[in-house]
């Protein structure tokens, strides 16, 4: 049975223990947040330098810490804006790689706990890389994230609430029945805890509405967080976790009896409050003014863009999610308290839910600025790695492409068959005059380990040079040559031939491409994989064989020397490939990713390291402790020892300094070396 008086009672108590969340930072990542509003205009937020105010991210907060109808009024907000809202209220979402940016700002900025009122749906119950580190740097920082399960009312799990590490929160009603719109994939059902949720009154200066949705039973559990936070601010994720869990109660199926919804467990404030009570804390004197949350509910709106669970009307009974608090000095009771009635206000207006309509991707194909999106992704940059490949976006794409080498084939006695997915006959189509712009209708990407991990747009006064070096490292990693592409003899059996001499020992054949731009948005490939957009700059864009770039830099006379000199330096190139691989978006991975294609310092350094019979040892960036104004200067540092000498011989280091701060990262100063013991 949901008893609302025990509910609110032990709120009350726990919201006076822990001084009603002070001290606690909330990050919301949501949509940009109204600082006007009266619940919240005491907090002083930040006006958003972009997008316009959206009523979902100023209800989420407002539910967090507003001052009247919160649940920590005493906590500080950080508002981070990852969703957009027109003219009309409607939101759009985000991906998770800008969500995942977005909640290690928050860590940077100092939160304790990150809301997320949204959730992407996913099959494989798997985060993105971006995504998984993102939830790594919450661990480390012990700051706990809390996410939305979404309201799809699916048995689907949704990133990054069925994550491990992640408190994933669902809705429940006045009753206490799990809400029919809750997702409750298998990964999901394991976790999710029910917070209220359905038909919540939301007092917006003078007009009523009702809101419900997983996203607005996620900073109830926020809000909460927050005291236990300031409870016991030393308290981890894993604790926090472990008290909530122990702190719930087996949920009822919901009206419509679907028996999917009896696995969840409902949040007991009750049983919280009391195992809270071992931990100490200082009695703190209540602040001097009243703080009241009283929100209502009432029958549900019968509109279509109304989020509510199916087959659940007349719904009168009150919902009261916090408990009103009067001064010290007050005498006034408590419980009378609660019988004032709100002045008479209109009918309440619906506040939607996005979460299953927004928060996940951008539009197939839409590249979104970063000035319209999020200030998250401004002038971010990227120096990777990898190998180019191409991507058709959709069938009628790869139609086109069809068509055209039909033509050709069509058209040319020298060639006898040309395929669509054939990086060669790609490359030969768009080597032709009348074909060349074809090149803009293909999407291009960057591999790393033959995964799509960037799309590659040209779009500045270079472009169609910049094109040209695509096409160009097609044909490189084929190991053939543009004369030799253009002969017209380059049959099908040309081609089986070429590629059985596809070996290391060929000199026309590169290993990898490095691209350097800046990331201006996000786009949809044919997969579904939704991947950063980098618009590149051709002096970023160079290839490379290994073997070759070796032996240009090595300095050595004697055969032997030289060759051992040679194997060195390649495995230096192959660690940072294969042992040290990333994505060249962080500033220190750029950094070592630029330190392997400078080969010329790093021939250098295994120039002198091999004429003292060194080997390498492990490979360390780190943020230079001195920089000039406006520069971002990171230390590769390389350290190298004598394997036959370990215990008397002194480690030997060589430390060169790359600025990262323009889109093309370069060394600075001269190569500085030293001994170690």
């Amino acid at each position: 049975m949901y008893d609302l008086d025990a509910q609110r009672n032990s709120l009350r108590q726990l919201r006076k223990r822990a001084r009603f969340g002070s001290g606690v930072k909330v990050a919301v990542l949501d949509g940009a947040i109204d600082p006007t509003h009266p619940d919240l205009v005491a907090h002083q937020i930040e006006p958003a330098t972009h997008g316009n105010r959206t009523m979902h991210g100023t209800a989420v907060a407002s539910i967090i810490a507003g001052k009247k109808t919160g649940v920590a009024p005493s906590a500080k907000i950080l508002p981070f804006s990852v969703f957009e809202g027109d003219q009309n209220g409607t939101l759009r979402g985000c991906s998770e790689r800008t969500l995942a940016k977005a909640i290690k700002s928050a860590v940077e900025a100092g939160a304790h706990i990150i809301n997320v009122s949204g959730a992407h749906l996913t099959n494989t119950g798997q985060p993105s890389d971006e995504m998984r580190a993102s939830i790594d740097a919450c661990v480390e920082s012990n700051v706990q994230l809390i996410a939305a399960v979404g309201n799809d009312g699916l048995e689907v799990d949704t990133v990054p609430a069925c994550v491990r590490q992640v408190l994933a929160i669902g809705a429940h009603d006045i009753h206490g029945h799990a809400a029919a719109f809750n997702n409750v994939g298998p990964l999901l059902c394991k976790k999710m805890l029910l917070a209220p949720g359905v038909d919540i009154r939301f007092f917006d200066e003078n007009r009523n509405s009702s809101i419900s949705g997983s996203s607005f039973s996620a900073p109830v559990v926020s809000g909460i967080v927050a005291l236990m936070r300031s409870i016991d601010p030393m308290m981890t994720p894993e604790t926090i976790q472990n008290l909530l869990i122990q702190s719930c109660v087996p949920c009822q199926p919901s009206h419509t009896g679907d028996d999917k919804s009896a696995v969840a467990r409902r949040l007991d404030l009750v049983q919280l409050h009391e195992n809270l009570r071992p931990i100490e804390t200082a009695s703190v004197t209540p602040p001097i003014h009243t703080l009241e949350r009283n929100l209502t509910m009432s029958d549900p709106d019968t509109s279509p863009e109304m989020v509510t669970p199916a087959g659940e009307t007349g719904i009168t009974d009150a919902v009261v999610l916090a408990a009103a608090e009067e001064p010290a000095e007050a005498s006034t009771d408590f419980a009378a308290g609660l019988d004032i009635q709100p002045p008479v206000m209109p009918e309440p207006t619906p506040i939607q839910d996005p979460a299953p309509h927004n928060f996940v991707h951008a539009n197939p194909t839409e590249v979104q600025p970063s000035g319209v999106t999020s200030n998250l992704i401004a002038d971010e940059k990227v120096f990777a790695f990898g190998t180019v490949g191409y991507d058709f976006v959709n069938e009628t794409n790869r139609d086109y492409f069809q068509q055209l080498m039909s033509n050709v084939v069509r058209n040319d006695p020298n060639v006898d068959s040309m395929f669509p997915n054939d990086h060669l006959d790609m490359a030969r189509l768009l080597r032709r005059p009348e074909f060349a712009n074809a090149a803009t209708a293909l999407e291009w990407t960057l591999k790393i380990d033959g995964i799509d991990c960037f799309a590659i747009r040209p779009q500045n006064q270079f472009a169609i040079l910049e094109f040209s070096q695509l096409v160009n490292f097609l044909v490189q990693q084929e190991g053939a040559t543009l004369e030799v592409l253009d002969k017209p003899e380059m049959t099908t059996e040309a081609k089986l031939k070429l590629r059985k001499e596809k070996t290391v020992d060929n000199p026309n054949l590169i290993d990898r491409v490095s691209i350097a731009g800046s990331i201006v948005g996000e786009t949809r490939l044919y997969n579904g994989h939704v991947v950063p957009v980098i618009s590149p700059i051709l002096r970023g864009m160079f290839s490379w064989n290994s073997a070759a770039l070796a032996e240009a830099n090595v300095n050595s006379k004697s055969a032997a020397s030289a060759q051992k000199e040679k194997d060195a330096l390649r495995n230096f190139l192959d660690r940072v490939y294969y042992e040290l691989r990333n994505k060249g978006v962080e500033p220190y991975h750029r950094a070592l990713n630029y330190a392997a294609t400078n080969a010329f310092t790093a021939g250098e350094v295994f120039a002198d390291a091999l004429d003292s019979k060194l080997e390498l040892n492990k490979i360390m960036v780190e943020r230079s402790p001195i920089s000039r104004p406006g520069s971002d200067f990171w230390d590769v540092v390389m350290e190298f020892f004598n394997p036959h000498k370990r215990e008397e011989e002194a480690r030997k280091l060589y430390r060169y300094t790359i600025d990262v701060s323009g889109l093309m990262p370069v060394t600075f100063g001269p190569l500085r070396q030293w001994r170690a013991y």
